[in-house]
């Protein structure tokens, strides 16, 4: 635990502007179960799979270890879950075989230095700009006027319209609870609140009423609280959410087919492993304020159906 919370400190702890993907996600895993592997068994004479549960179990103590003594989010800890249970178990196995092939826990031991040595060059290993986007559709009762009322401006969104999503009900990422527009046509600014302490704003470069609004994402450096989540910051070298979009398109009997739409950019070792989280994540949030717009938004043409004069 010592060195797992040493090696937490040096490689993830702090204002960071790089992922350390190698050295964190794969490497610090590795070091602890290899650690954990020679005490419980210096002469290798165990079986891995006890050694790969018991670097398990050193693993999630430290993760829960790291919540407790440095407030290390939630949604961090889930994201590397899989990550660092197959890379402690990697490191579990490897320091069994160098225990039974080279009958000496120094020559094991060598593992644990492999975060370190990983630190300094993670800087200079190349990480691949990758363009993402998700797109989330929806068919609303509606007219296109009448949910271009509901999409400009979500206002004070209650619990009791949110859906369940394993983002929010499982992984904890927050939930949007309000978006106020600042302004109309061009350059006006949507404020965003969110659970959590999350505040944004949303810069409007294309604005057709009843049609489409684009806009590109402004993040300042507390819109996201530390509390929520330290690693991952959404405008930085390794990742940008960069813009979104919303399209509205007419539909026969007064229906419309509102589609939302993110773009973002991730630079990592492991961009498949980021994208395909981003894709989770953005999918449940798409869904959530869709529906809330949906529901809005048909509540208000059944509204103006039933004042409708006879």
């Amino acid at each position: 635990m010592i060195y797992g919370l040493v090696i937490y400190l040096l490689v993830w702890f702090g204002d960071k502007d790089t992922l350390p993907a190698i050295s964190g996600l794969i490497l610090m895993p590795m070091g602890v179960a290899s650690i954990a592997t020679i005490l419980a068994d210096p002469r290798g004479v165990g079986s891995i799979w006890r050694h790969v549960c018991i670097g398990w179990a050193v693993i999630a103590g430290l993760v829960v270890l790291c919540m407790l003594l440095f407030g290390e989010g939630g949604i961090c800890a889930i994201m590397a879950a899989p990550v660092f249970m197959l890379t402690s178990a990697a490191g579990s196995a490897l320091a069994t075989w160098a225990l039974r092939t080279l009958r000496r826990r120094r020559g094991a031991s060598l593992l644990v230095v492999l975060p370190l040595a990983g630190l300094p060059i993670e800087p200079m290993l190349p990480a691949p700009e990758r363009d993402g986007q998700v797109t989330t559709v929806m068919e609303i009762a509606a007219p296109p006027q009448e949910v271009w009322r509901h999409t400009v401006e979500i206002p004070r969104i209650a619990p009791g319209e949110l859906k369940r999503t394993f983002s929010h009900s499982v992984v904890g990422v927050p939930q949007p609870i309000d978006a106020r527009l600042q302004g109309r046509g061009v350059g006006a600014v949507r404020h965003l609140r969110w659970t959590g302490g999350v505040t944004f704003q949303e810069i409007v470069t294309r604005w057709e009423e009843n049609r489409a609004l684009s806009w590109t994402f402004r993040f300042g450096p507390e819109s996201i609280p530390r509390a929520i989540e330290a690693h991952i910051k959404v405008d930085s070298a390794y990742l940008k959410i960069a813009d979104g979009e919303y399209r509205l398109e007419p539909l026969p009997g007064g229906r419309t087919r509102l589609t939302l739409s993110t773009h973002y950019r991730i630079a990592t070792p492991i961009n498949a492993y980021c994208d395909w989280w981003g894709r989770i994540f953005l999918n449940d949030f798409h869904g959530v304020v869709l529906e809330v717009i949906r529901a809005r938004a048909e509540k208000g043409a059944s509204g103006a159906v039933a004042r409708a004069p006879v």
